[in-house]
């Protein structure tokens, strides 16, 4: 068994790229959809993009054999290594939101907005390198991207993001959900909720993508798992439990890290899953409920 890649289907493969920051070797990776044509999902950060090349090749394919890359969203730790992977993927287009494209043509707005979010670990993740105009192709909502052995559909899904769509594979019934449907990482279901969330949007996104009946759920924050509308309808009820408690604390003053803290000692999982990290790997989980928790309790219903 390869330390590179597990298979999820015949034609579906998670990517481990091995992120060189402590604590995201394994928590970031990349989907490769095969057939007569090849699709990249999610490429990760700039320093992600030396592993994605590393895996691609253990697959058994050559960079120039990849015809897409497929964004379910353009935050940093999903698709922040766009512009440099094109350079070695050379016959490579970009599919994504059209809210995303500008963007990803000029990524200096989302450059400081990736600062402003998650500070220092911007630049471990690495520059984001802008995308030629002429490489990219707008994921528009039924959108079919045909690779031949499979057809790609594009779910527009705002919520975790204005700019987020799911990507789903009818003839296996595979979901790439991105960060629509939480991060399961560890054993754990997690929140995505960034600011700034909009409660209503998701709620619809997630009835969008139960209709698909999916069979496979592959999370952006990772692996590929069955029994989808089950783990769907888990982070639904989730997110409402926790949108509720969020929305109280924020009417009563609380701080953010002040729910955050209750949330850990609220729930038994939470609370024994973060009584087994190490250092590293305790700040990215922190980091990323503050973040979640800071949009639930500022978010519009």
């Amino acid at each position: 068994m390869s330390e590179l890649f597990k298979e999820i289907t015949p034609h579906v493969k998670l990517l481990y790229t091995y992120t060189p920051i402590p604590a995201y070797e394994k928590y970031i990776g990349a989907y490769l959809c095969t057939g007569r044509k090849n699709a990249i999902i999610d490429p990760g950060p700039k320093t992600a993009i030396p592993g994605l090349i590393k895996a691609i090749k253990e697959v058994g394919l050559q960079p120039e054999q990849i015809d897409y890359i497929m964004l379910t969203h353009i935050h940093i730790d999903h698709a922040g290594g766009t512009g440099t992977a094109l350079k070695l993927l050379k016959n490579a287009r970009v599919v994504v939101n059209q809210r995303g494209v500008k963007h990803l043509i000029d990524p200096a707005a989302l450059t400081k907005g990736s600062i402003d979010t998650l500070g220092e670990l911007v630049s471990e993740y690495g520059e984001i390198e802008p995308v030629d105009a002429d490489r990219i192709i707008t994921g528009e909502d039924g959108k079919i991207i045909d690779l031949g052995n499979s057809k790609l559909q594009i779910v527009l899904t705002p919520g975790h993001a204005a700019h987020h769509l799911c990507i789903f594979e009818p003839a296996k019934g595979v979901l790439f959900s991105g960060d629509t449907a939480g991060i399961f990482h560890n054993g754990l279901l997690r929140l995505t909720t960034p600011p700034p969330f909009r409660l209503r949007e998701t709620l619809e996104s997630l009835d969008k993508i139960t209709a698909l009946n999916p069979k496979i759920i592959c999370y952006g924050h990772l692996g590929g798992y069955g029994d989808a509308k089950n783990r769907i309808n888990e982070f639904r009820k989730l997110l409402l439990r926790w949108y509720d408690y969020a929305q109280t604390r924020a009417k009563q003053g609380q701080s953010f890290t002040g729910v955050v803290d209750e949330f850990i000692n609220k729930e038994p999982e939470l609370n024994v899953y973060f009584a087994t990290l190490d250092k590293d790997a305790r700040k990215r989980d922190y980091s990323q409920l503050t973040n979640s928790v800071t949009g639930l309790m500022t978010a519009n219903a």
